[in-house]
């Protein structure tokens, strides 16, 4: 299991309200927000990479994944990216 399986695996067993705080938490080093793919729909959405892709990002305009210190520490973002638009790590990884 690598350190993102980890993450997910942690993810999946907390509750709503830990689950919630655990994702503020990791957005503490998301780079979503300076993307130039990036589109605010007024959701609050980043952290693709673990959620979900966006709601409103229909173009790639450029990616930060690779260089996102969340990717980086669970060694994610190369094989995969574009979270906002093409989805999370865990879908792409079972595509």
């Amino acid at each position: 299991m690598d350190l993102f399986e980890e993450l997910t695996e942690e993810l999946r067993n907390l509750s709503e309200e830990d689950y919630s705080n655990r994702i503020k938490e990791l957005e503490g080093d998301c780079v979503c927000p300076i993307c130039p793919t990036y589109e605010d729909c007024g959701h609050g959405e980043n952290v693709f990479c673990i959620t979900k892709k966006s709601s409103c990002v229909d173009m790639e305009l450029g990616c930060l994944c690779p260089t996102c210190p969340l990717a980086q520490k669970y060694k994610i973002g190369v094989l995969y990216n574009f979270y906002c638009h093409r989805g999370t790590e865990k879908e792409q990884r079972e595509g």
